[in-house]
């Protein structure tokens, strides 16, 4: 009896599994924003924004600048809803590196 439902929850959870993460999009001068969604995976809110704030470190990077002033949303989904976090950044200008100033 309970065979006959296997089909359907079968597919049902290829369909929620599915993991996706957005373009980056510039937002205005300097800002984008990234989202990550996770689909029915079993992540923890953690690695979701984790994910999310490593794809815009990496957009940061590719333009050989940094990550500054990260904002992170989510849509507080619970149990098996799909979990999405949204990251809104500015990239800016890596800090020179110091040199010793001592007057040795």
């Amino acid at each position: 009896m309970l065979l006959r439902y296997l089909p359907g929850a079968f597919a049902l959870s290829l369909l929620g599994a599915c993991a996706s993460m957005s373009q980056t999009v510039a937002t205005g001068n300097d800002t984008y924003r990234v989202t990550y969604n996770a689909g029915a995976k079993w992540q923890t809110w953690v690695e979701v924004k984790n994910i999310a704030r490593q794809q815009a470190e990496a957009h940061c990077e590719s333009m050989g600048r940094r990550l500054s002033q990260p904002r992170v949303t989510s849509n507080h989904a619970t149990g098996l809803l799909p979990k999405e976090a949204t990251i809104d950044f500015t990239c800016i200008d890596k800090a020179a590196p110091q040199g010793n100033t001592s007057g040795s």
